[in-house]
């Protein structure tokens, strides 16, 4: 070994040994202090370090350490130089190859420290070096010493004297040099127990093939076993080691996995969140335009109603300012004919002469004068010689002579056919002939009573006349026997008790080509055309001028201001134990029917006009002062009270305003359509009944339309099941009689879906061999089918569904393909973005795929999937697409 320390430096001390004495001295010291740390055995406490390539431990604190072993080493073996005796010699070797062998052991050591130290030559000469052999037992004196030839080496004097190095050193001495270390590190396992001495991998090969002794040969065995052990060990290491890893892999994918769904689904959560947010925004951008539209649409019905209550009011103050002139006139009017008849007066008395009178004043004098000559109350003679001749032009002009067409009451004045009542029970029979026409109105007359059993008036608000009322005397109508009419007798008692009421008032025919002459030529036609005897009701003048007066300027006036052409029918009412009072048939009750319409416009679409309907009945011993809402009746008491009947418009409009306990009269026949299936003869009653309505073109639309949604329901699959076949024809021909043009509105778009579905049910039914539809039905539901456009239609249809079943879209598909719809097979495909969407998308710039996209949308919603039709710009024309969800 080197006298260079670890560290590369000896240390030099002034105490180097100069005897063998003095090696061991030293040499028992390190013993003692060897021997009293290995009674604690400090070694097993502490932990274990790689060391040398011979042994995987080393006591990181065992004493003495390294470098004391060094320096004993060093002064050990410069201590040769005085040593002489080969005995001396040998011993001091066997310390310095214990001591080498130690110095392995010990942690800290270098490369120079596993080289044995050589006691240094003689000084004295002698050309011998001594070899140390490891001995057993440190404490003895060796005598087995291996002596060789000596090498060349430093001679005492140097203190810087080197061991041989391992390149100098014959294979022998490597393996004696070895043998040495291992004999050394298997005393120390046997002396401490310590497993951190055994030897490992090739150390544990070579020490094998040395020449053991008990010792070594326990020690190599021991290190086998251990090595054995340490390789089961190591074996069950990464064993565990794998499964471990093994294990913290399969979490690791595990979590990856998790993570990556996780991953997954933020992006979904995400994407769903982004397109939520655009759902919504586009939402919100919808809301806001529908907001805008809605308040324009808003703003604009305010407006429309603003004017139309501005309108109305207007109406009304010019009604009330028209009732009050009238009332004007009418007082003015009979204030002038009493004038007019005192003037007469002194005009046949010869007591004023005509051309002192005013023009106006002598023109109306002689239009009274003509009215009364024509009249036959006066005679022409009977008159000065200056009124005959003022009065030949008047007298002259061709004023008796009736029009050769006398117009009489028009059915379809007022924008539908109101026609006359129709008379009913005993009254039907009581009719003495056809209606009597005379200008703007007509009569129908009845035989019991020889009166009128009512009056039909036109009345033209915007085109009448105030004309002077002569004091015209009655006269019987020559196309009518005289006691078929109201005898004259009764207007001309002593007592005058009853007065000629008129049933058709001069004021409403006043109008119209046949008065536009000068206004003495009108005065007088206006009264031939009133003063006649069919047109007249006795009634007391009490109660002519506080209630039927009052109610003609009313309805002349205040029914529907808005309106410009009204309907007016008036009449009597006689009960059948009614008797004369003396000798005259006055009637109980008298009433009068009011009907006009006000034609609108919404957003340049004409919708139908609006009808409005007043009936009043006031009996004939009524007092107290005028209230016109006292005497107002529905049309169906008016109805049952008169015994006629005035067509459906009239009832019908009535009803919305007056519905029974059973609704409208058309909720009431729409309620009787189940009725259809009845086995008795009502049935072809029932039928001809809802034919005449549905065919009424005067009848409200909406209210025929409920009667169309009750037939429709009737027709449905399940209900045409359980009917005979003579019951479903009776339905499927009542559908039929649905005008056509009803069918294209687009506010019967709902009930045009729903009878569509029906008739393709029925189809579907039929070609299934389900024998729902027979031959004898086959043409009616081939008709239905052509009036229903149940055909092919030319759009390219694709579903987009969510929510719901494959199956469930399928079957949806083919309800649509048996309405013609161009599904393609297949043509449904489930996509996330249909969730939350009921809609029928297409180009807003096809006007056909507009039309369609609505159609289809009506045809889901009667199939039970409500959707809307929505205008997207980025649909190709020709093109419809499905996008529902649950």
């Amino acid at each position: 070994m080197s006298d260079e320390l670890a560290t590369g430096t000896e240390t030099e001390t002034p105490a180097d040994f100069i005897s063998l004495s003095d090696i061991r001295i030293a040499h028992l010291e390190l013993m003692r202090i060897a021997s009293s740390n290995e009674a604690v055995d400090p070694s097993m406490s502490r932990s274990d370090k790689a060391g040398a390539e011979t042994t995987e431990a080393s006591i990181d604190n065992t004493a003495p350490d390294a470098q004391a072993i060094r320096d004993f080493l060093a002064k050990a073996r410069r201590a040769g130089s005085s040593i002489a005796r080969e005995s001396d010699r040998r011993a001091a070797q066997r310390i310095l190859d214990y001591w080498s062998a130690e110095l392995v052991t010990r942690p800290g050591i270098t490369s120079a420290d596993v080289s044995p130290a050589r006691l240094a030559s003689f000084a004295g000469g002698g050309g011998l070096e001594t070899v140390a052999v490891a001995a057993d037992d440190p404490g003895s004196v060796a005598t087995d010493a291996i002596v060789g030839p000596a090498k060349a080496g430093p001679t005492a004097s140097g203190s810087n004297e080197q061991s041989a190095s391992d390149d100098e050193l014959s294979s022998d001495e490597l393996t004696e040099r070895f043998r040495i270390r291992v004999a050394a590190q298997a005393r120390q396992w046997k002396n401490t127990g310590y497993a951190g001495y055994l030897l490992r991998g090739e150390a544990l090969k070579e020490a094998a093939e040395l020449p053991q002794g008990a010792d070594i040969a326990e020690f190599v065995e021991a290190s086998a076993k251990a090595e054995t052990d340490s390789q089961k060990q190591r074996d069950r290491s990464k064993n565990l080691l794998i499964a471990v890893f093994a294990t913290l892999t399969a979490i690791l994918a595990g979590t990856t996995y998790f993570a990556f769904n996780q991953r997954n689904d933020a992006v979904v959560a995400r994407s769903n969140a982004e397109q939520a947010q655009s759902k919504a925004e586009t939402a919100a951008n919808e809301v806001a335009e529908l907001n805008k539209h809605l308040s324009a649409a808003l703003a604009e019905a305010k407006n429309a109603r603003v004017q139309a209550e501005a309108a109305r009011d207007v109406a009304l103050k010019n009604a009330e300012d028209a009732a009050k002139r009238l009332r004007e006139q009418q007082d003015t009017q009979a204030t002038l004919r009493s004038a007019i008849g005192l003037v007469i007066d002194q005009l046949k008395d010869g007591n004023i002469s005509l051309e002192k009178l005013t023009p106006d004043l002598k023109q109306a004098v002689l239009v009274e004068l003509a009215g009364r000559i024509k009249s036959s109350e006066i005679s022409l003679s009977e008159l000065p010689a200056p009124l005959q001749s003022a009065l030949e032009p008047l007298l002259g002009k061709v004023t008796d002579k009736r029009p050769n067409v006398l117009t009489g009451y028009k059915v379809d004045f007022i924008q539908a056919n109101i026609a006359l009542p129709r008379l009913t029970g005993d009254l039907a029979s009581d009719t003495s002939r056809t209606p009597l026409d005379y200008i703007n109105y007509s009569l129908v007359m009845g035989r019991s009573h020889r009166m009128a059993i009512y009056s039909a008036v036109n009345l033209d608000r915007s085109q009448r006349m105030t004309l002077q009322v002569t004091g015209s005397g009655l006269r019987y109508d020559n196309r009518l026997l005289d006691d078929l009419q109201p005898d004259r007798a009764w207007y001309l008692r002593p007592d005058r008790r009853w007065l000629p009421a008129r049933l058709a008032n001069a004021s409403d025919i006043a109008w119209g080509p046949e008065f536009t002459v000068d206004a003495a030529t009108a005065a007088l036609k206006l009264a031939q055309y009133t003063y006649v005897l069919p047109n007249t009701m006795p009634q007391s003048s009490a109660f002519y001028e506080t209630k039927w007066a009052p109610l003609e300027n009313w309805v002349r006036t205040q029914h529907n201001p808005l309106a410009n052409k009204v309907t007016i029918f008036s009449g009597t009412i006689f009960n059948p134990t009614s008797h004369p009072i003396d000798g005259v048939p006055v009637p109980n009750a008298y009433w009068k029917l009011a009907v006009s319409s006000v034609p609108a416009a919404v957003k340049d679409e004409a919708r139908e006009p609006d009808f409005v309907v007043d009936a009043f009945l006031i009996p004939g011993d009524a007092t107290g002062e005028f209230n016109v809402e006292q005497y107002r009746l529905p049309v169906a008491e008016l109805e049952r009270r008169t015994s006629l009947n005035f067509g459906t418009l009239i009832e019908w409009t009535d009803s919305v305003k007056n519905p029974g306990p059973n609704g409208t009269a058309a909720d009431d026949l729409a309620g009787r359509v189940k009725l259809l299936d009845s086995a008795d003869g009502a049935t072809d009653a029932l039928r001809g009944e809802l034919i005449a309505a549905l065919g009424n073109a005067d009848l409200a639309v909406p209210e025929r339309r409920k009667i169309v949604a009750a037939l429709v329901e009737m027709a449905g699959l399940q209900s045409m099941t359980g009917l005979t076949p003579a019951r479903r024809s009776n339905v499927l021909e009542t559908l039929l009689s649905v005008p056509p043009d009803l069918w294209n509105r687009p506010d019967w778009l709902p009930v045009f879906a729903a009878a569509r579905r029906a008739v393709a049910d029925l189809d579907i039914s039929a070609a299934g061999g389900q024998a729902i539809i027979g031959d004898q039905d086959r043409e009616a539901l081939n008709t239905l089918k052509d009036r229903l456009r149940i055909q092919q239609h030319p759009q390219t249809v694709y579903v987009q569904f969510d929510g719901m079943t494959r199956d469930g879209a399928q079957a949806l598909s083919a309800k649509m393909r048996a309405l013609g719809w161009g599904i393609p097979t297949p043509g449904e495909e489930q996509v996330d973005s249909a969730a939350g969407k009921n809609e029928v998308r297409y180009n807003p710039d096809a006007d056909a795929d507009r039309y369609a996209a609505e159609l289809l949308a009506a045809d889901l919603t009667a199939a039970g999937q409500a959707v809307i039709a929505r205008a997207v710009p980025i649909i190709g024309a020709n093109t419809l697409e499905i996008w529902i969800s649950i």
